[in-house]
């Protein structure tokens, strides 16, 4: 696994693991005021109170900090970041339950005894479960409270108190086992999910994407027009669209052969892709047809913009097996005439007008009549639906 899948998986296991600790937040505050009001039996009324307050405060910050987490999007550079900061806020929260065996542990009363190493096995218990996503933090988590329920009672010296800590002892390495099982597992269902996502996209680029050239295909070049239009429309803003096409196509895949056209096709769109901004969109229609939208862009940048897609291509030379080919295209300019306006109208007036410029030689490029455009537009709005 690259070191990019990786922290990114070390950001989801973070992610499953504050959720994971999010969900107890209602609970964990009505535990703490149980367990101090239990304590108070054989501990100081006020050590229990001022515990359960400073609980309190310790579950708050944690909480806040996950909150914090959860809000900001973390990229999985800021991993390691957040990590620290959750592993210094909940292991503050369980040093403060671990301390109860400290404090609140009667040596000579068994029942505070028992309740204490209950308070520490359920406690253990509920880490392995909601910590095991994050392997570091899970180790963090349970380090305060296995140092409690082992050590404390072999302060005790007596073979009863011994046998706790070997219970304990057992209890902990068992339970550790379990969640890096659990661990192992969600792990690994998260590299899946992870390769599904990548598939999914990778999909859906091909489904964008003209499998020959890499540049759009007509049902992207389809969608992203209308939206563009729309845009376009709404906000009067000009939009430009224009047809090119290579010349002599035909001649080029009976000469050399459909491979080498395929070559020339590929060279023509990278070159073009070379050309075109960033905000404009070229796509292959099918055969030696390609198009561009651009948007926000008046006839003048749109003529210029045509010019240099088509120097461009005129300086390729494509090296096929049995010989060396100059392509040409032929370029159509059409501009947005109005709200009447549709794709489909936009792409006939940019085909006529790239006709036009086989039909004056080739290897030009030609506008559309706007003032025929704007007729056109004219007509069709005064016509209705």
């Amino acid at each position: 696994m690259d070191d990019a899948r990786a922290a990114s998986v070390r950001l989801s296991q973070l992610e499953l693991y504050v959720d994971n600790h999010l969900s107890e937040r209602y609970l964990t505050p009505a535990l703490t005021v149980v367990t101090a009001g239990l304590l108070a039996i054989w501990v100081a009324p006020w050590k229990a109170m001022l515990w359960a307050v400073i609980e309190l405060v310790v579950i708050g910050v944690f909480i806040g900090v996950c909150t914090r987490f959860r809000r900001a999007g973390a990229n999985p550079e800021d991993e390691p970041k957040w990590a620290g900061r959750i592993a210094l806020a909940h292991g503050t929260h369980m040093l403060s339950w671990a301390s109860i065996i400290v404090w609140g542990w009667s040596q000579a009363d068994l029942n505070s005894l028992m309740f204490v190493m209950l308070i520490h096995v359920g406690l253990i218990s509920i880490t392995a479960v909601m910590s095991h996503p994050h392997r570091r933090l899970l180790i963090t988590d349970l380090a305060p409270t296995a140092a409690a329920l082992i050590a404390p009672p072999l302060l005790g010296g007596d073979l009863f108190t011994l046998g706790l800590s070997l219970l304990g002892f057992f209890y902990i390495g068992l339970m550790l086992l379990v969640a890096l099982r659990i661990h192992a597992n969600t792990t690994e269902a998260l590299m899946l999910r992870q390769r599904n996502a990548e598939l999914i996209r990778e999909l859906e680029r091909q489904v964008a994407r003209d499998a020959l050239t890499g540049v759009a295909n007509r049902r992207r070049f389809m969608d992203v027009g209308k939206a563009e239009l729309q845009r376009a429309v709404r906000y009067r803003h000009p939009l430009a669209l224009l047809m090119l096409d290579i010349d002599h196509f035909k001649p080029i895949n009976d000469t050399h052969g459909h491979l080498a056209g395929d070559e020339v096709l590929k060279a023509v769109a990278a070159a073009c892709g070379e050309v075109v901004r960033t905000g404009d969109l070229l796509a292959r229609l099918g055969g030696e047809e390609f198009a561009v939208i651009l948007p926000e862009t008046d006839l003048a940048h749109a003529l210029r913009a045509a010019e240099r897609l088509r120097e461009t291509v005129a300086k390729l030379r494509c090296e096929l097996q049995d010989g060396v080919v100059s392509p040409t295209i032929s370029i159509g300019v059409a501009m947005l005439a109005g709200p009447g306006e549709t794709l489909s109208s936009l792409l006939r007036r940019a085909d006529h007008a790239m006709y036009a410029a086989k039909a004056q030689g080739r290897n030009r490029v030609v506008a559309d009549d706007p003032v025929v455009a704007e007729r056109s537009a004219q007509g069709r709005a005064a016509a209705g639906p």
